[in-house]
């Protein structure tokens, strides 16, 4: 007796609820994404005048991503720190949190000075980052 079955055939393009069809996109995008989820996780600052953690890596952030002088890999490696300070951020007097927290900073700092080209985010960092790391107490 012969199988009347549907076959499936593979190949083809990818349709249905997946974000318009398509699977695409750079990796900068998905390490985006995940930097700003980890950022929007942060509380506000409770003082309009002043920014807080949440708004210091919005901004250190936007900065990584518009510099036209980073490589992807280079943007990518910045906003993987970034994350990491935003993940730290969560709990800033635990020791792991603050070891985090440092290492990410010391990285971003290695990846900005090897870009003498990306004057505007050096500029950023300079002033972004001595911000941050107060909240860990260094």
């Amino acid at each position: 007796m012969e199988d009347k079955q549907s076959k499936i055939q593979i190949g083809g393009s990818v349709g249905g609820p997946v974000t318009g069809g398509n699977i695409q996109g750079t990796s900068s995008s998905h390490v985006g994404g995940d930097v700003s989820f980890a950022i929007n996780e942060l509380p506000a600052s409770s003082e309009p005048d002043k920014p807080g953690i949440k708004e210091l890596l919005i901004e250190l952030e936007a900065a990584i991503s518009a510099d036209p002088n980073l490589s992807e890999d280079d943007r990518n490696d910045a906003l993987e720190q970034v994350k990491d300070l935003a993940e730290a951020a969560k709990n800033p007097n635990d020791g792991r949190m603050k070891e985090k927290a440092k290492k990410a900073g010391r990285m971003l700092g290695r990846i900005i000075s090897g870009i003498p080209t990306a004057a505007q985010l050096v500029e950023a960092c300079s002033k972004l980052l001595p911000l941050i790391t107060k909240v860990f107490g260094f």
